[in-house]
């Protein structure tokens, strides 16, 4: 059985399938992370206290589009959508990554050169697989 890597994801946002940067998506799960502590049980032994945090339970998205008049046209609804864009990662062969209740939380720089790259970054809930 075959490892695949998501390397050419196709990104849908709000039932609208968009083109990225080639190489260019990164995501972050959003299940948080574990602070491990040492509790002191007496006669010099100890046991191991794990707690999670729950102010990390942040799914992220990220990748780049190139600077045209569509993608700026997405910029604006997107960024308008608060808590309210759908994405979905995709590939073929490979679990697809969900992310509900988004938002566009960067403002991003728009790059006036012939290969402008811009960069677009969404955090809401933890993402699950589609």
């Amino acid at each position: 059985m075959a490892n695949n890597a998501l390397s050419v994801p196709g990104i849908v946002v709000n039932d609208v399938p968009v083109g990225i940067v080639p190489n260019s998506y990164v995501s972050n799960r959003g299940k948080g992370t574990i602070t491990v502590r040492a509790e002191s049980a007496g006669g010099g032994s100890s046991k191991s206290v794990h707690t999670e945090n729950a102010e990390d339970k942040i799914g992220k998205m990220k990748w780049d589009m190139y600077n045209t008049d569509e993608n700026k046209a997405f910029f604006v609804e997107w960024k308008s959508q608060i808590g309210s864009n759908a994405i979905t990662a995709s590939q073929e062969g490979m679990k697809p990554e969900s992310g509900q209740s988004m938002s566009l939380v960067n403002d991003p720089d728009w790059e006036g050169s012939p290969d402008g790259v811009v960069s677009f970054e969404f955090e809401g809930d933890p993402l699950a697989d589609a």
